[in-house]
């Protein structure tokens, strides 16, 4: 199997039917074939589906409302010898507004979905249009959708509360009316609206067990509540069990901006403890931690993520934060983990990631690293993709200690943990 290169596809709806586009000669995939608006991933899914609708329809954001947000659906196509993660979207054309195509499309029509199967499309475009259509939700649901999405400084537990509240309202202000097959897509929308952060897939499959377990009749608000209980203790506990372990210790070495590695941190801080914490960019989100730790009387010293290898063979411990632990075991964070890690186990240095088991990858969901928008790069084609990568994955066996809300993760533990969570159908 080749390796799955992610995409986005846009579909555009008025009424009820789709925008679609023929693909003209010049592209260079799948010429001559129906497909939404689409293109490879070169930064955060959302942000990367308006700038298709930028450059493929002429439509600008405002000119759209965010209507679906689909679980990324993986296309084999053995003919290209091409594997695909498509990542689905769907966009309301507001009233007055009118698409104006470029170069990639020789033609396009408004089609209704009934009409795809006598048309010569892009492989898996059906399916990605029914993981988002219909459209349901209301404009709130879909703004909160939309902020998580795009969110670049937020970490994954805080992004999760928000996603979580999100739901619950939205749920529960139509708790007479809402059937189960709506209620399933708004639990997949909020999977899917950070698909690479474990919290939100692994949440997504909580609450459907949840469900399943309630049977016909449940409380959802409850659920909910109950769940965001859940997470926060665990964020506690975690936090206590890694702070326990780093008595002792002098000097840290962390990146990012990680809501666990800053509370340990402050658990842990005394009086002759100093924290080096990597800049992180493109974001600067480790500038960031090292202003909250430096208000509250932490010494800390920001380096260049250049610096981070070095720097992590003169301290005594590493500690990372997790935005997923994956099917591979690995641990996802910001880049520049791997090779904090990497080069503190050659000088003997204990790594250490604080996480928790809500950030375990269900089996199956589909997996990538997120990118960002690369600064100051220019330029697109077929060929020829540009974008910064954000998070790198480390193999658990690379860290001393991974510690959970349970205690060190094990691996009999994480089997377990994701037998469950593969028990509900998360995918459609």
């Amino acid at each position: 199997m080749n390796q799955q290169v992610p995409v986005v596809t846009a579909f555009v709806y008025r009424g009820e039917r789709i925008a679609l586009i023929k693909r003209s000669q010049q592209v260079g995939t799948y010429k001559g074939s129906w497909a939404g608006f689409s293109g490879y991933m070169e930064k955060i899914a959302l942000d990367q589906a308006y700038t298709e609708l930028s450059e493929e329809a002429g439509l600008s954001r405002e000119s759209v409302r965010l209507r679906g947000i689909g679980v990324p659906l993986p296309v084999e196509d053995a003919k290209e010898s091409r594997s695909w993660l498509v990542l689905p979207f769907l966009f309301q054309l507001r009233d007055g507004v009118e698409i104006r195509t470029d170069w990639e499309a020789e033609e396009w029509r408004w089609s209704h979905p009934t009409d795809l199967v006598d048309m010569v499309m892009v492989p898996g475009l059906t399916a990605a249009l029914d993981r988002v259509w219909p459209a349901f939700g209301d404009a709130q649901f879909w703004d909160d959708m939309a902020a998580i999405a795009i969110d670049r400084s937020s970490g994954a537990t805080e992004l999760a509360r928000r996603g979580l509240a999100a739901l619950g309202g939205y749920v529960q202000d139509r708790s007479d009316g809402i059937g189960h097959d709506e209620l399933v897509r708004s639990i997949r929308a909020f999977a899917s609206c950070r698909p690479t952060m474990g919290v939100f897939p692994d949440l997504a499959a909580r609450l459907l067990l949840a469900i399943d377990l309630e049977g016909g009749q449940f409380n959802f608000d409850a659920l909910v509540t109950e769940l965001l209980a859940t997470v926060n203790d665990a964020a506690d506990l975690s936090v206590t069990n890694a702070a326990q372990e780093l008595q002792g210790r002098h000097t840290i070495l962390t990146l990012s901006n990680s809501e666990a590695v800053r509370d340990t941190i402050l658990a842990w801080q005394h009086n002759d403890c100093k924290v080096f914490v990597a800049e992180s960019k493109p974001g600067g989100e480790g500038v960031k931690l090292a202003d909250e730790l430096h208000a509250e009387g932490v010494r800390v010293r920001v380096i260049a993520d250049s610096e981070i290898a070095a720097t992590a063979r003169d301290v005594d411990a590493v500690l990372v934060g997790c935005d997923a632990i994956t099917e591979a075991n690995q641990i996802v964070n910001k880049v520049g983990t791997s090779a904090a890690v990497s080069s503190a186990a050659e000088a003997g240095v204990p790594a250490y990631a604080v996480a928790q088991t809500y950030k375990i990858i269900p089996p199956e969901w589909p997996f990538f690293l997120e990118q960002w928008e690369a600064a100051g790069v220019s330029g697109h084609s077929d060929y020829v993709r540009t974008g910064t990568p954000v998070f790198d994955a480390t193999p658990i066996g690379s860290f001393v200690t991974i510690f959970t809300e349970e205690g060190p993760l094990s691996l009999v533990r994480l089997d377990e943990i994701r037998a469950e969570l593969g028990s509900v159908e998360l995918m459609p």
